[in-house]
């Protein structure tokens, strides 16, 4: 039985692998500059040993002004070592560990559940994710938590069961690397180990066991996992509070926005209809507004809407909206595992049931809803929920507790239908993602922005200058990824860059104008920048005159005129 599991394990893995790494310069369509950014960052560190604003081996990368979570960029530095600076490079790693973590989960799961069946039902799921699948297919740091914490906490299983330094070196490892992966993992991943720890001391086991010997068990028996988890963890917070903070404020729901106002003319029309102003101020303040949205953005990304039926809001990380991150087939399962946790309680169940509401917390304090990337921490543990609830389905089946009638029995024959509908179903998200999702998220994903600079820098040596609209969204990331440009030049035109600190700005692209050598970034103005001597022109379609005929157009898959290359004459004319 064990032998016919690992051969159907490594079936799972394989197609999950197929489906994660074939045409993965293709899919997902386009090149966020989020990718190019880190692919530039990594390029540098190798080259330099420095990120491109010249800090050396940075723990919180500045990127465009972001400061990401450093394992992704660090992942990307031997892929190209390797493959060299290109898309495929950035997206390697990422893909590699999406797969891979198939096998995590069927680890964790075999060995919470002490179950083989449960642990590649999990592997199963996750293989075949709606979710999982197209996070892993692009350099998403939110899809690294998946194969870290899979592997992390089967690690402290078996640290807990075993007891040998080595599961608590790797357990300590995997966990505390978890913490630089995505920012959601830094407030989940520590709530995820207290909470197998708190489990293990109410184990049957430990119940009986005095005060001063929880103490011996916890800091001498696990102090090399103690100390290594903690050695990364204040290693990752402290790098977190000296700028990694900032894309999280930027973000957060509590966070200063115009919606201020509204908040302010709420109050005002509550005095002016007769309440007095303390009471208009208790339901219409700062506190109550963030309460409010962080309330919704929470039961969001619990509700049927994301997990069943339309899925993320956006298309930016490679998900299609319109799509559930889980089956819909899923949902009537797992009303049966909740049933059945209500009818009969399992600590291991309640324990996932419990992380799994602890998950949309962090996408729940910033802003937007339904950000299939911030949630992405609830992975693994939804799978091994839906597969816990499978396998009690199936129990029930078999022992006759669901079909109970002589003439109702299961036939070998039912397996058709039942089987059919979630491979026709995942079928039918193949084809949505690898064929069509070129002309659904092409624009989500920024694509065309490469094909563009790389057209135009064939022309830079007989041009003045090439002007990058800011529109294009971080234009400089493009530029330096697209054309690998010289690291060191980089990092000293890097410096002037910083004025959008100074300025209160959030990020680079933001600044009114800025240069990199020839490059100049800023907004497209035709009557002015038509007039500028022998350049070269990109931009958005609707930054030109109607009638202009460019010298190249980057077309969106569906045929719509994604960037325009304008070059003008000599005499400034175009």
């Amino acid at each position: 039985m064990e032998r016919k599991i690992w051969l159907l394990l490594i079936v799972v893995f394989i197609c999950a692998a197929f489906l994660r790494l074939w045409r993965l310069t293709e899919i997902p369509p386009g090149f966020t500059p989020d990718e190019a950014a880190q692919g530039y960052t990594a390029y540098s560190i190798l080259k330099t040993g420095r990120d491109e604003w010249g800090v050396k081996f940075p723990l919180n990368p500045r990127s465009f002004g972001d400061f990401k979570p450093p394992l992704q960029t660090y992942l990307i530095i031997p892929s190209i070592a390797i493959f060299g600076l290109n898309e495929f490079a950035v997206r390697f790693p990422n893909a590699l560990l999406g797969s891979l973590a198939i096998l995590g989960i069927f680890l964790l799961a075999k060995e919470l559940f002490a179950s083989w069946m449960i642990g590649l039902f999990s592997a199963a799921l996750l293989a075949f994710s709606p979710w999982h699948l197209p996070l892993s297919r692009g350099a998403f740091e939110a899809n690294l938590t998946v194969f870290f914490t899979s592997f992390g906490i089967y690690f402290l299983l078996k640290m807990f069961k075993e007891k040998h330094w080595y599961w608590q070196v790797l357990a300590a490892l995997f966990l505390g690397l978890n913490l630089f992966s995505y920012h959601s993992a830094k407030l989940i991943t520590p709530v995820v180990v207290l909470l197998y720890f708190g489990a293990r001391i109410m184990n049957s086991e430990l119940r009986n066991r005095k005060p001063k010997t929880y103490y011996s068990l916890f800091t001498i028996q696990y102090s090399v996992f103690s100390m290594l988890f903690l050695t990364l963890f204040l290693v990752a917070y402290s790098s977190f509070l000296s700028g990694g903070q900032t894309r999280g404020l930027d973000i957060a729901v509590f966070h200063p926005t115009d919606n201020w106002q509204t908040v302010k003319t709420e109050r005002w029309w509550t005095v002016k209809s007769g309440l007095p102003d303390f009471v208009a101020r208790i339901f219409h303040n700062k506190l109550s507004y963030s309460l409010s949205q962080f309330s919704k953005n929470y039961l969001s990304y619990l509700s049927p809407q994301f997990l069943f039926f339309e899925g993320p809001g956006e298309g930016t990380y490679g998900m299609i909206p319109g799509r559930g991150v889980l089956w819909w087939w899923e949902l009537p399962i797992l009303l049966f595992g909740i049933y059945q946790l209500v009818k009969k309680p399992s600590k291991k169940v309640l324990l996932i049931v419990f992380i799994i509401l602890l998950a949309p917390i962090p996408a729940a304090l910033t802003k937007g809803i339904r950000a299939a990337n911030r949630a992405a921490v609830m992975m693994p543990w939804v799978q091994m929920l839906t597969a816990v609830s499978i396998w009690q389905l199936i129990n029930k089946f078999i022992s006759g507790e669901i079909v109970k009638s002589e003439k109702l029995k299961v036939k070998p024959i039912f397996a058709i239908p039942v089987l059919g509908i979630p491979i026709f179903l995942f079928a039918s998200f193949l084809e949505d993602y690898f064929v069509l999702s070129p002309q659904k998220i092409s624009r989500a994903m920024l694509y065309g922005r490469c094909q563009a600079i790389r057209y135009a820098s064939q022309y830079q040596d007989k041009v003045e200058q090439i002007v990058v609209s800011r529109k294009l969204s971080e234009p400089q990331a493009y530029v330096m990824f697209c054309l690998k440009y010289p690291p060191e030049l980089a990092q000293e035109e890097a410096s002037d860059w910083l004025e959008y600190q100074e300025k209160g700005l959030g990020f680079v692209d933001q600044l009114g104008e800025y240069r990199l050598g020839q490059y100049w970034f800023k907004e497209i103005n035709w009557p002015s920048d038509s007039k500028l001597t022998n350049a070269i022109l990109i931009g958005r379609p609707e930054e030109f005159p109607g009638n202009i005929k460019p010298d190249k157009i980057i077309y969106y898959p569906d045929g719509e005129k994604g960037i325009l290359i304008i070059k003008t004459e000599k005499n400034g004319k175009e």
